[in-house]
């Protein structure tokens, strides 16, 4: 009997402990404000809508020299209306078939980009596009989600600015 007598009071001694933590945490944390304070973001559209990047007419040239599936892999991707084709240009995977996907693209911060490309099993691969440096970072959509970190560069624009 005494065990379980013990066991209760532990029991309940760990039920006030947290109780009591959690009382000085809400005390003593900087409450976060409401969305409806928050000036909206003339980049993102944040907190009123989502804005997006049209990148059509745009030619994009990646480059990749590190990463498992990527490595020593070129590619020109040409944007035309929602979608994108991309084709390598110089690598290991020269010579197979352009592929094109539907894509997404959206404003980071000032010349840096989200984009991902939305392949119709379900899948997809994003892409982070920092123009201010030429830097690109891909995240593929294998199983390990290998990444990839090389170059870009835009060689024609589109209509549309980069934000």
């Amino acid at each position: 009997m005494r065990p379980a007598k013990t066991l209760i009071a532990a029991a309940i001694a760990i039920v006030a402990m947290a109780g009591t933590a959690t009382g000085v945490a809400a005390a003593t944390s900087t409450p976060v404000p409401p969305i409806h304070h928050v000036a909206p973001n003339p980049l993102t559209g944040y907190p009123n809508q989502i804005n997006t990047v049209n990148l059509d007419g745009y030619q994009i040239e990646t480059s990749y020299p590190l990463g498992l599936l990527d490595a020593g892999n070129t590619y020109l991707q040409t944007y035309t209306g929602d979608t994108v084709t991309a084709v390598a240009i110089a690598g290991p995977l020269l010579g197979t078939p352009p592929v094109t996907f539907k894509y997404m693209a959206l404003p980071i911060t000032h010349k840096i980009l989200m984009l991902v490309w939305l392949i119709p099993s379900g899948q997809h691969n994003s892409f982070v596009y920092n123009f201010n440096d030429h830097e690109s970072s891909v995240v593929t959509y294998d199983v390990a989600g290998d990444p990839s970190l090389g170059s870009v560069f835009i060689v024609k624009a589109g209509t549309h600015p980069i934000p």
